[in-house]
């Protein structure tokens, strides 16, 4: 176990420290200088205080006004109130450590023998930053990536296999934030998505097998903010969806091998030779794209013209890999059924009364198809395209999961009222066939669950919060 989180040192404090200095360097040069000229010239030994007292204002600027500001989680904040935060610290602190600093600076500048200033010097900087390293550290660092395992059953849930930790956000930044995750089909492993990074998880051992960071100087773009992955069958290709471009890579050494012009949304067929994803245009609506997976050549698009102001996407493959199901419109639920080897749309079915369905998924068997709108959850017969039963009030669903054996559905809801209790945000397992509530674990907003997978052989779950994600063993008794 990892006591210190040296990754958050590396890519987060050490360059605030970096920035801290340069600000310093500039405020101490002026300010120490300024006042080492009115100390020389009262003292008669400029030569003796100036150099002196900039350096004092320096170690002064970093003590006193660099600490608070970098090691305060108001500052990263962002909109007003971590830019008023800044502020004040620079016009009420920054100044009077500054001048403090410099005074003494030039004090000890008149004190010392020459003999002892480097030494004063050195132990000077190497307490600055020592105090600086460990002030940001304790107050902003997550605890260090780890799969910490446990035992024993969830209350009113599942049985709890453990909780990978490390993606706690202790103030506004896009450092942490877990953004999507899968299994790979053997449920083994699981890859996790957090800002421009991927993550790949062994289960069984707890152990963090790979870590693949984004761009090493910091400039994220849109190509890497991941937004959904897929994983082959034989788990040694790794499909990332950002919203710029969808990337194709070694699972082993996370080398892209491909990058396609598509975004936001990505799915495999069964075998795991063909890609479907969202083929990127200028326009707010997007077709859907058909790659070929070992190539990355674009094979054919399908103008679905999907809307991508959404947070989900309500578009699935069925379980022989030759039809997608797509819900287009943001204010039917209307559904399509597209041909992927031919590009053509084969059948549509629904009404146009009601909001737009936000997710769907259709259960491995290919007889049903799950919809979900207007905080209600449909079961559709895909025989007869007829709906069975709604499920009613369960909030806005996000995300609908099957277990292989199509009897068990798992939906994710996000709908936080006030008062708490009354909230619809978090996990419920149903049974499909009947529409019986099996269990739910709802949250409080500060443990509100974002994103959800389910192992390929139905029998781990996984859901993050604000501190990682947990993981549960989905032993259901019919």
């Amino acid at each position: 176990m990892n006591l210190i989180n040296f990754e958050f040192i590396l890519i987060f404090i050490l360059p605030k420290l970096i920035d801290a200095t340069l600000i310093s360097l500039v405020i101490g040069t002026i300010v120490g200088g300024i006042v080492g000229l009115i100390m020389g010239k009262i003292t008669h030994r400029r030569k003796d205080i100036l150099i002196p007292a900039m350096l004092g204002s320096f170690l002064g600027m970093m003590l006193l006004a660099m600490i608070p500001i970098f090691a305060s989680p108001a500052t990263y904040t962002g909109g007003p109130y971590g830019g008023l935060s800044i502020f004040l610290h620079f016009i009420v602190v920054a100044p009077i450590g500054s001048i403090i600093g410099s005074v003494v600076g030039g004090i000890c500048g008149l004190k010392l023998s020459s003999q002892l200033k480097p030494r004063f010097t050195l132990i000077g900087l190497i307490f600055t930053y020592s105090v600086m390293a460990i002030s940001m550290y304790v107050t902003l660092a997550p605890p260090s990536f780890q799969f910490v395992k446990s035992n024993g059953q969830e209350e009113n849930f599942l049985p709890n296999i453990g909780k990978i930790i490390g993606y706690e956000q202790k103030f506004g930044s896009s450092y942490n934030g877990i953004r999507c995750m899968a299994f790979t089909r053997d449920g083994n492993k699981l890859v996790i998505a957090n800002s421009d990074e991927l993550r790949v998880w062994q289960i069984d051992s707890g152990k963090l097998l790979h870590t693949f960071p984004g761009p090493y100087n910091g400039n994220t773009t849109l190509n890497d903010l991941t937004e959904a992955i897929a994983i082959t069958p034989d788990g040694k290709t790794l499909v990332t969806a950002a919203l710029g471009q969808i990337q194709i890579r070694d699972l082993e050494t996370g080398k892209i091998l491909h990058r396609l012009q598509g975004s936001n949304f990505v799915k495999l067929t069964p075998d795991g030779k063909t890609l479907i994803g969202f083929y990127k245009t200028e326009e707010p609506r997007l077709d859907v794209g058909v790659w070929e997976l070992s190539t990355g050549k674009l094979l054919r698009t399908m103008p679905v013209n999907i809307s991508t102001l959404r947070s989900s996407y309500p578009v699935d493959i069925t379980a022989d890999g030759k039809t997608i199901v797509v819900a287009n419109s943001s204010y039917s639920n209307q559904i399509e059924i597209w041909d992927i080897n031919t590009g053509k749309r084969l059948q549509s079915f629904g009404d146009n009364q009601g909001k737009g369905v936000t997710t769907l998924t259709v259960t491995p068997d290919g007889k049903t198809l799950i919809t979900a709108q207007n905080n209600n959850l449909q079961i559709w017969d895909m025989n007869t395209k007829k709906v069975v039963k709604t499920i009613p009030n369960i909030g806005t669903v996000n995300t609908l999961l099957v277990t292989p054996d199509s009897q068990t559905l798992i939906s994710q809801s996000e709908n936080i009222q006030i008062p708490p209790a009354q909230s619809k945000d978090g996990l419920y397992i149903w049974q499909v066939s009947t529409g019986k509530e099996l269990f739910s674990w709802k949250t409080l907003p500060k443990f509100s669950l974002t994103e959800v997978a389910l192992s390929s052989d139905g029998k781990t779950l996984a859901a993050s919060d604000y501190e990682g994600v947990r993981l549960w063993r989905l032993a259901l008794n019919r």
